[in-house]
């Protein structure tokens, strides 16, 4: 008898049945389905999505990053405050120099102030534009986070609506293969219509599994775009009951205008092309500057000075009496403390910033390079962002119509499929008018879904274009 059967022979029945239900019950958790996602509203959904998202978070520290440069140029407008304690150390044989072995020095206040007024103007006036385009940045990215939301949770919802769709068919079909299935049997049809069924059921199984592999990948990218890890969010097929679709107002030429001018002004991508060029103006002004303006300083000091004097050997010997050695401590000073101050105010220019070699010239002509390729790039845009306007107001507008007609067209294409199968059962037409009605009616769902899709995603498309997230400037008539 091993050790195993003798152990098991001296555990109690109870123990046993302990032992098994602890393995049962770890194997029913491990088993265990993983827990339902959430379901989310659109409105939420943007809220996570900008609340994770990574490149919305470094847009927003690089604002704070430009907030705090525009407070630096400021800076410069501010003395130098400070304190000094020095010991000099000198040695000479001859000269002025020999008169003393160094000093000591504690300067109580001490100010210094310099400015170039066109350096100045010009960093300031950078750094405001470049926090202007750090606020732009920080629109785009929340903009294209939107968009992508918008586009992710209606795709899902696409997809969920195809797998009722497809489901729906499947029923049908297996519907109409018990009753083609009777009626072959009572030999009111053919075995060909038997066939026919059962080649059109079939043919929905692949067409299924399509529509349920799409369904989890567009739930995968919607929680993606949610910053969620795995598949922890879904959609609520409530939106797609909203009733509340409206067509734009106005005549559709005017309003593409309209809307093209407001996107020329207000396109976060536009504003910060524009910046750029003023800083490409600004940085070639403060290259400028070096040789248009002088540098003004003002230096000064208060504080205490002990100089370390050598003897004087002069000595003067007079006709009668000792020889006579001058007072030389106006010159070479005492050790004892003495009060010092200083005040410096000084232009400085530089001559050599003139020269077409010098670094600040080849920095100006970098400038100019700059503001040509931003002028550039900046036409290139405005053409892409009216084009673009354009485009996607016309997918607005087609949607909303084809949602208006689809809407009606399901109800028709329900009722002639019901009238459909009736007349099937009353055999007044064949199987193939019965699968025909089926496909229309498949139809009319599928277009009014995409229908829906298109519909969310060219308003979400052009509120992007037009760099804005309120729907009134698209659907109002502003005249």
């Amino acid at each position: 008898m091993d050790m195993n059967t003798k152990l098991s022979a001296k555990l109690p029945i109870r123990s046993w049945m302990i032992v098994t239900l602890i393995i049962a019950t770890g194997l029913a958790l491990s088993a265990a389905e993983k827990p339902a996602p959430e379901k989310i509203s659109m409105e939420k959904a943007l809220a996570v999505a900008l609340e994770n998202n990574q490149e919305y978070k470094i847009a927003r520290y690089r604002l704070g990053e430009a907030r705090e440069k525009v407070r630096a140029s400021w800076g410069q407008l501010m003395p130098v405050l400070e304190s000094e304690a020095s010991m000099l150390r000198q040695g000479a044989e001859s000269g002025f120099l020999s008169l003393s072995d160094g000093q000591y020095d504690i300067k109580f206040v001490q100010l210094r102030f310099g400015i170039n007024p066109g350096i100045f103007y010009n960093s300031l006036k950078l750094s405001q534009k470049n926090h202007v385009v750090a606020q732009e940045e920080v629109r785009r990215i929340k903009g294209d986070i939107e968009y992508n939301v918008v586009k992710s949770y209606f795709g899902a919802l696409l997809a969920a609506e195809m797998i009722k769709l497809r489901k729906e068919s499947m029923e049908l079909l297996k519907g109409n293969l018990k009753d083609v299935e009777s009626m072959f049997r009572t030999g009111s049809v053919p075995r060909f219509e038997v066939l026919q069924a059962e080649v059109q059921l079939k043919s929905q199984e692949p067409l299924l599994l399509d529509a349920e592999n799409n369904y989890a990948v567009s739930l995968d990218m919607l929680n993606f775009h949610l910053g969620a890890g795995g598949t922890k969010y879904t959609v609520d097929e409530e939106v797609l009951k909203s009733e509340l679709y409206r067509r734009p107002e106005g005549d559709d030429d005017r309003k593409t205008e309209y809307l093209s001018s407001v996107a020329l002004r207000n396109r976060p991508e536009i504003i910060q092309i524009e910046r750029r060029k003023e800083m490409a103006e600004h940085a070639r002004g403060i290259d400028s500057s070096h040789y248009l303006w002088p540098t003004f300083t003002v230096g000064g000091y208060y504080g205490a000075t002990k100089f370390m004097p050598n003897p004087v050997d002069l000595s003067i010997q007079p006709a009668v009496g000792p020889p006579i050695s001058p007072d030389m401590s106006a010159i070479t000073g005492n050790r004892d403390w003495q009060n010092t101050w200083q005040v410096r105010v000084a232009a400085t220019y530089r001559w050599g910033a003139l020269i077409p070699t010098d670094p600040t010239r080849a920095a100006e002509r970098e400038g100019e390079l700059k503001l040509k390729e931003a002028e550039e790039e900046l036409l290139k845009l405005k053409r892409l962002v009216s084009i673009s306007v354009h485009s996607n107001y016309s997918r607005l507008v087609s949607s909303y119509l084809a949602i208006k007609s689809q809407r009606d067209n399901v109800i028709t294409a329900s009722e002639g499929l019901r009238i459909a199968r009736e007349s099937y059962r009353a055999g007044v037409i064949k199987n193939s008018d019965l699968l025909g009605a089926e496909l229309a009616f498949t139809n009319a769902r599928t277009g009014y879904i995409n229908a829906v899709y298109g519909y969310h995603v060219s308003l979400a498309r052009l509120k992007k274009e037009i760099g804005t997230d309120d729907a009134r400037i698209i659907m109002e008539d502003k005249q």
